[in-house]
């Protein structure tokens, strides 16, 4: 209601508006930004109220000095220059939402920061292991062929592998959303986090081959579970007698990590830092390392910048234009 009411001013001399209709436009503002974001934004912003309050300093208005401050202390602290920059945006967010001037455009902040990029650098300090297909085969083959549980993790890792899904991705997929054809299977997004306007995104899955294929996967997991509901999530939980999934009940981001780093261990692989970015970022590394041209990559991953997909595909890149091979070691 806050960030409603300070943001739509009304109109002096107009009528208050009525409590339904606040409610009703409230709903949408909060809706502008993807509920990951709104829960980021909130941790972050709780991180400066405490700062800024240990400091006796106004968290709102904030005073640019402070911001800058508190951006230093940050990167002082050994944060990384994302973490820098999440607090930032959840800074400039609240000013907004509440009329109020946004400090970390000031041009000592904005040095601050371009001084914490130059020293700090900008490279991820970490990154979830990208999965190789071997890896995967592995992982898949812990996976009970006579349990609905196991049918259910292998439909999730392989199809998460081969259509090179995020964990928001799989957990938002309905039965709707995958379509059997003759020689795959097609997958629509109806909203991900590279489409937070909801336009939908589709991607193929060819069919593979044996235990690995993706699309029998999914298949088989849909026939044995008996889900037919066009609406109800494709991947849910199972009960406890592992006879049922419970209809209904959506997996959540950290349950698919949970399901690939448990399988990652049953397979000898817990030694690997996994996510479940893990399968994601496989995808486009194994592509990558198979000579496929990033531009096709990214119409697969659905990356809008070839900058965000080139962590992956550079490495593979750099050893095929190496001119080392001609040195003759």
């Amino acid at each position: 209601m806050t960030e409603l009411t300070s943001t739509i001013e009304p109109t002096p001399g107009v009528v208050s508006v009525h409590p339904d209709d606040v409610d009703a436009v409230a709903g949408f503002v909060a809706a502008a930004r993807a509920s990951t974001t709104r829960r980021v934004y909130a941790s972050a912003w709780r991180s400066w109220l405490v700062w800024s309050g240990g400091r006796g300093y106004l968290s709102l208005p904030a005073e640019s000095l402070h911001v800058a401050a508190y951006a230093a202390s940050l990167a002082t602290a050994g944060r990384s220059v994302s973490t820098v920059d999440r607090a930032m945006a959840a800074i400039a967010a609240e000013h907004a939402a509440s009329g109020l001037p946004d400090p970390t455009t000031a041009a000592g902040v904005r040095l601050a920061r371009s001084g914490i990029r130059r020293t700090v650098g900008t490279a991820p300090r970490r990154q979830a292991h990208p999965l190789t297909t071997d890896e995967v085969r592995r992982i898949v083959a812990t996976c009970d062929p006579e349990s609905l549980r196991g049918l259910r993790d292998r439909a999730l890792i392989l199809l998460g592998f081969g259509a090179a899904l995020r964990r928001s991705d799989l957990t938002g997929l309905d039965v709707r959303d995958v379509v059997f054809k003759p020689s795959g299977l097609v997958v629509t997004l109806r909203r991900s986090k590279g489409d937070q306007d909801g336009e939908g995104q589709v991607v193929g899955v060819v069919r593979g081959h044996g235990d690995t294929d993706p699309v029998n996967a999914v298949r088989v997991w849909l026939r044995t579970a008996g889900l037919d509901q066009a609406d109800e999530p494709l991947f849910q939980r199972i009960a406890w007698s592992d006879r049922r999934a419970v209809r209904g009940t959506r997996l959540s981001g950290q349950a698919v990590r949970d399901v690939l780093v448990r399988r990652a261990e049953q397979a000898g692989l817990g030694d690997l830092d996994l996510s479940g970015h893990s399968m994601r970022a496989g995808h486009a590394t194994v592509a990558s390392e198979a000579g496929i041209p990033a531009e096709r990559i990214a119409r697969t991953t659905r990356h809008a910048r070839l900058e965000t997909l080139a962590r992956y595909v550079r490495p593979a890149e750099v050893l095929r234009d190496s001119s080392s091979a001609a040195l003759g070691l």
